[in-house]
Formats: C-alpha cells, sequence, structure tokens
C-alpha cells in the first residue's frame, strides 16, 4: 500500500470524478480543485481543457506546473487564447466546468459565496456570487471543495443562496443543470440522496470517522450502513502529483492556516 497523505488522497479523489468521455473546459478556484483537474486530463479524462485566465483573456494550457502566479498564464503553455465573449459561448454550451470552494453549503446543496448574516446588515462580505448562479444552471453537473469542514461552512440553510442546490427548481423542471453531485471537503466526501434530495455521506477519508464528520456538520447528514474509505492515490496518481504537477508541495497550503501555513509556505518560496 503506498504512503500518502490526506491532500493527496483528496486530488486523487477529485480527479477520478472525471473521465475519458468528459470534453470540457475546466477551472478551479483552488490550488487542489486545479491539480485534480491536471491529473484528470494525464490520467483519466485527456479532452479536458485546462483554463487559465489574464488580461481579459482565458487560454487553453497544455500543462500547469506548481507553483505558479495566479492571474499570469505560462506562455510556455498557451495553446488557444479566448475572449470574454467566446468562453461566456462555452459556458452557455454547457461545456464549461469550474470547482468552486463554497462559503457555506446546506443540507440540499444551495451553496453561499456571498455574505453571513442578515443580508441588510451582513457580519460579513465575500467576492459575491460572481458566476455561481450560472454554473448552477448550465454545467453538466457542479462539484465543491471545502478545505476546512465545519459547522460554519455546513449549514442547515444558507445565508444567501448564490448557487441553485437540490430544490424544487430541480424538481419542477425550472433549473435541468448544473445539479450538485458532490462536495469534497478534508473529511469525507458528499453526494445527494435521489429520493430526498439531502446531503449523504458517501465515503470518509483515511482516518476519519463518522461522529468526527457527525460533529462539524451544522445538519442531519443522511449515513447509510456500511460507510466505505475514500479510495487511497494510487502509486501512478501519487508519481504525477509528486513528480509532475506539484514536486514543491504546494497542495499542502489548502489545509493549513496561521503560523504552519507561513511555516510550509517559507519552505515553498525558498526551494
Amino acid at each position: 500500500m503506498p504512503c500518502y497523505t490526506l491532500e493527496e488522497q483528496i486530488i486523487s479523489c477529485i480527479a477520478r470524478s472525471f473521465s475519458a468521455g468528459d470534453a470540457l473546459a475546466v477551472i478551479a478556484t483552488s490550488a487542489s480543485g486545479e491539480m485534480g483537474l491536471i491529473m484528470a486530463k494525464k490520467l483519466y479524462a485527456p479532452r479536458l481543457s485546462l483554463l487559465g485566465y489574464a488580461g481579459g483573456r482565458y487560454g487553453v494550457l497544455s500543462d500547469i506546473r506548481f507553483p505558479f502566479v495566479p492571474g499570469k498564464m505560462p506562455k510556455e503553455t498557451i495553446e488557444t487564447l479566448y475572449s470574454t465573449d467566446e468562453a461566456f459561448g462555452m459556458v452557455l454550451s454547457g461545456k464549461y466546468f469550474v470547482i468552486m470552494q463554497p462559503v457555506q453549503i446546506d443540507q440540499h446543496g444551495y451553496m453561499n459565496l456571498s455574505l453571513i448574516g442578515d443580508k441588510r446588515k451582513p457580519t460579513n462580505s465575500f467576492v459575491g456570487s460572481r458566476g455561481v448562479p450560472t454554473n448552477t444552471v448550465v454545467q453538466p453537473r457542479t462539484l465543491y471543495f471545502v478545505p476546512s469542514h465545519t459547522r460554519r461552512v455546513f449549514v442547515e440553510n444558507v445565508d444567501f443562496k448564490s448557487g441553485v442546490g437540490m430544490g424544487e427548481e430541480r424538481k419542477n423542471g425550472t433549473v435541468k443543470w448544473g445539479a450538485p453531485i458532490e462536495v469534497i471537503s478534508n473529511l469525507c466526501v458528499i453526494d445527494f440522496d435521489e429520493t430526498t434530495d439531502r446531503a449523504r455521506l458517501k465515503s470518509l477519508h483515511s482516518g476519519v470517522t463518522i461522529e468526527e464528520v457527525r460533529e462539524n456538520t451544522g445538519f442531519d447528514l443522511i449515513i447509510p450502513d456500511g460507510i466505505p474509505e475514500t479510495t487511497i492515490p494510487t502509486e501512478q496518481e501519487l508519481h504525477v502529483l509528486r513528480t509532475d504537477i506539484d514536486p514543491l508541495g504546494v497542495r499542502r497550503l489548502d489545509f493549513l492556516k496561521g503560523q504552519e501555513y507561513r511555516e510550509v509556505l517559507g519552505e515553498i518560496i525558498g526551494s
């Protein structure tokens, strides 16, 4: 059995969410999500187009190696440049896919990226809903990544609905695409029950217990019998991640805070 870390298990889990039939322009809002997409293209879904963004243009990249500066596409890997209009054409045709990181997500998969508290006087404001409303309506499916699984993120009802979940809009046919299929956190994988549309525990990451997930979730998860462990990374996945994608270990930063974050960042910069 290969030796691996939590972040490596999560990135491999993200990569396996894609298959050879997926022909999508893909992007992520986190390092782990981006690495999962790169691994997917290398190993499972060669027709994925890795997108970068800089200066009002979108570029399809042949490869991405960490670390790189967000917003500055590595010129040597740019295959094609798109205008914003062309990029939105991909969005509206269902050929665009983004792995998103919510501020809050609730028991029915509604996502908040805007604010915490009363809408008229929020206690915290964030980047705003941005493309989330469109993504959760026109994407072929929606995947969320949460690096810190807590009751502050997993709430009974979101304070602001940025993204459509598994509610009445889908049942009555108003919204047909973009349904959230999975939430991959630092503790587990969550999907949604087909009958009740409620969040359901799908698998536990290595060393995590059901009780840990319950304690850190602000609503009652559906917990079936016999929850499996999230599939562990293969030797091939670990080699690609450690050698080709992220030799300096940038993947660790998504899961660290405070002094630990500063120490690892200093190590990476000094490498």
